[in-house]
């Protein structure tokens, strides 16, 4: 039990680490660095040079490059440093796939004794190769609309799972499920979906020729960030509730502070990023932000809560 509870944690930190370069991606715009896959610009390794892409057609005639660009214009797209935050996004992906697969071996001589660790490390495994292929979608429907919000969401309820993979296999402590983090959970996973919606149509803006100004880019995003924003303040609502009324049940738990002081950083950056033309930073800042957040009000409402 105590070395799968050791692969469990790894495997959940990792994970982290990979919604950390996933925002990355999305913050630099680098999601279509390597413009195919499983390869990257038709290499397996990243090509240094222009001159170093393949012009090679496969056993089926089809070029290693998209057929529905000519060679001239697919690479104009070239850009180095995007290839390479891509790729090793994907070489991190390839990681978890492996953590993943260890947390799964770790749990087979618990098949028996332990079923929901068994089980939980099979749907864990299912949804990672899932992610793979969808993350070969994404790619192929070139940033398709609607498939980046559910590879993103995907994301975060593998988090969860390793959450509770984490906490079934520690020693049962007693404790207690704190009032409205489910709720909170719900809420929080709908901001996810609907954040999503809102960069996707900040990316809608960046392949205009002319295009509108980075700073107007959330003005014109139209209804998704109209909910986002006002969402945001049920949240903080919800969270200074739970927070109150955690004080004297949790006083020697700090959990209900850092759910709160989550959500208030998540407001800050919200802010920053409204009226400071969306730098780069806060945007990965945002979303990693928002999955620790996720990952704590998903702990706090689906296992008990120690008071000390």
């Amino acid at each position: 039990m105590n070395r799968f509870h050791k692969v469990a944690t790894l495997t959940f930190w990792a994970t982290l680490g990979l919604v950390v370069a996933g925002g990355l991606v999305r913050a630099t715009g680098a999601g279509l660095g390597c413009p195919d896959w499983p390869t990257c610009w038709g290499c397996w390794l990243p090509p240094m040079e222009l001159t170093d892409i393949p012009s090679q057609v496969d056993a089926a005639g089809e070029p290693y490059y998209l057929d529905r660009l000519d060679r001239k214009q697919y690479l104009s797209k070239y850009d180095s440093t995007k290839m390479w935050i891509e790729y090793m996004n994907r070489v991190l992906g390839v990681l978890i796939g492996i953590f993943i697969i260890a947390t799964f071996i770790a749990s087979f001589p618990l098949r028996k004794s332990k079923p929901r660790l068994f089980y939980g490390s099979l749907v864990a495994l299912l949804m990672v190769v899932f992610q793979g292929w969808l993350g070969s979608i994404v790619v192929q429907t070139e940033l398709m609309p609607g498939m980046i919000t559910l590879h993103m969401m995907l994301a975060m309820i593998l988090l969860s799972l390793l959450i509770s993979l984490q906490a079934w296999s520690s020693p049962k402590a007693k404790g207690v499920i704190l009032s409205g983090t489910r709720i909170l959970y719900g809420l929080i996973i709908l901001q996810v979906i609907i954040g999503t919606q809102v960069r996707e149509k900040v990316d809608e803006f960046t392949k205009e020729p002319e295009g509108i100004a980075r700073e107007n880019w959330l003005d014109h995003a139209g209804w998704v960030d109209h909910i986002h924003r006002p969402l945001s303040i049920l949240v903080l609502g919800l969270s200074v509730w739970i927070f109150w009324t955690a004080r004297k049940r949790l006083e020697n738990n700090a959990l209900p502070s850092w759910i709160l002081g989550c959500v208030l950083g998540q407001i800050l950056l919200g802010v920053v990023l409204a009226y400071a033309g969306l730098p780069p930073w806060s945007q990965t800042a945002h979303l990693v932000l928002g999955a620790g957040l996720l990952c704590l009000v998903y702990r706090a409402g689906w296992h008990p809560v120690a008071s000390a």
